[in-house]
């Protein structure tokens, strides 16, 4: 481990969103031995006042080891001059894996300890040429700041000593990807507060997204999850069961919810579907979504990106999805009104999450279905398993195209009822439809399209 290149910069003019500002951003190698002093490197100009504090902000150091990954990522033919990121010191072998908050380091004869990793800003964007930020911070390869321990002097080729480590303290790619990207993990979030010698302004934002990780209704943000089980329904339409691949306890859901399955996860380029939640809301050890895909006669048709990469995952690959949300029912046990369920074809799905739930919970119930082209046979025959130890529920299964808003009259009384449709967007409304000219006003309407 050594230092590569000392760098420091002056204050220039920039165009930052169409306004005019100073940076230091730019930063230069300069050879010989350079002072170090609490608030950083002689010669070094800093512009504003550094929210965390000018102390903590003193040196920045970022491994020289990425330079390589941001040409090829990026596509440059040539290679990154020194400095380019900002930083005051170009170092070997100080991986954001391995270094950890409150490290302590000896630079030639100056004493550095690690402070928090580099939250990037639209100055680095300006001095990249592109919208570069949000790039830099998925990637984790950020560097870190340093405050001053102890006052010296260091130049290039300087070697770089361990000399203090905790390694309970998280390392900085942690840091950055449970701060950012896993907020919604309450127990990584309590790990991060164990950080040595974190600062107050860091802990106060760590505990507030605590707060909100333990207050959440669900999760805030993307959580990855890992393909436990693969089902194939019909020729476009599949089951596949998920689970938290941090091994952390589900959120719970309700049934005629759905879970939104993103793709490109935390980078700017995210495609988004969402998917129904098709299993059992009180067992909570995996979560089971059904996707269709209807393939396109045309292989460059890429009108349905995150279905079409849905149907190629295998089991033990990961996907990123939002939480749970959506219309749902709610399930008073002092709530007497009569549940009516309608489905179509697909519908089956979301209206199995809702009898589980309902089970135990409700004598009656009347679940009307009408049978669509390709709908979930697995899905159908656990809803005649729930049938059949509730007797008192009701199936009446119309013929295609058969099921009417008479036909629900005749069979269920609706003036005290909670009806939920659930199809094709065609079913549905011309469903409403019939009943508000039947004049039938039933106590509450939850209404799902599924195309």
């Amino acid at each position: 481990m050594h230092i590569l290149s000392v760098n420091v910069g002056s204050s220039q003019e920039v165009t930052i969103k169409n306004r005019p500002a100073q940076t230091g951003i730019y930063k230069m190698p300069v050879t010989g031995t350079v002072t170090v002093t609490r608030f950083g490197l002689q010669g070094d100009v800093r512009i504003e006042k550094r929210k965390m504090g000018l102390e903590h902000s003193a040196v920045y150091a970022y491994p020289f080891e990425h330079y390589a990954y941001w040409q090829r990522k990026l596509g440059r033919d040539e290679p990154f001059p020194v400095g380019q990121f900002g930083e005051n010191l170009t170092v070997t072998g100080l991986l954001e894996e391995e270094v950890r908050i409150g490290d302590v380091f000896r630079f030639g004869n100056t004493v550095l300890q690690v402070a928090y990793p580099r939250i990037p800003c639209n100055k680095l964007n300006e001095r990249m040429g592109l919208r570069f930020a949000p790039m830099f911070l998925a990637s984790r390869k950020v560097g870190y700041y340093f405050r001053v321990l102890s006052e010296g002097t260091l130049k290039a080729d300087d070697g770089i000593e361990l000399l203090e480590r905790d390694e309970s303290s998280p390392t900085m790619e942690e840091f950055v990807r449970i701060s950012f990207y896993e907020y919604w993990d309450s127990e990584a979030l309590q790990y991060l507060l164990q950080a040595r010698d974190l600062m107050p302004a860091w802990r106060e934002t760590i505990e507030a997204k605590l707060n909100r990780a333990q207050t959440a209704n669900g999760w805030h943000g993307l959580r990855k999850f890992e393909v436990v089980r693969r089902e194939q329904e019909s020729e476009d339409t599949f089951l596949l069961d998920l689970k938290c691949a941090k091994g952390r306890p589900l959120a719970p859901f309700h049934g005629g919810q759905q879970l939104t399955v993103v793709l490109a996860g935390h980078s700017a380029n995210q495609q988004r579907q969402p998917c129904i939640l098709c299993s059992n809301p009180k067992d909570l050890s995996t979560y089971r979504i059904i996707v269709r895909h209807r393939a396109s006669p045309d292989p460059t048709d890429t009108h349905d990106p995150v279905a079409s990469h849905l149907v190629g995952l295998e089991t033990g690959e990961h996907i990123f999805c939002n939480a749970p949300h959506g219309t749902y029912r709610t399930i008073e046990k002092e709530n007497d009104r009569l549940p009516v369920l309608i489905s179509q074809g697909l519908g089956i799905a979301p209206m199995l999450s809702l009898l589980y739930e309902l089970e135990e919970q409700r004598n009656q119930l009347f679940l009307f279905h009408q049978p669509g082209a390709d709908e979930p046979q697995r899905l159908k025959s656990e809803v005649r398993t729930l049938l059949a130890r509730n007797p008192d529920w009701q199936m009446i299964q119309a013929a295609p195209d058969r099921l009417n808003a008479e036909r629900v009259r005749l069979h269920a009384p609706l003036i005290n009822s909670d009806i939920h449709v659930a199809g094709s967007r065609a079913f549905v409304e011309h469903l409403v439809n019939e009943f508000m000219g039947l004049d039938i006003s039933p106590a509450a309407w939850i209404v799902q399209h599924i195309d």
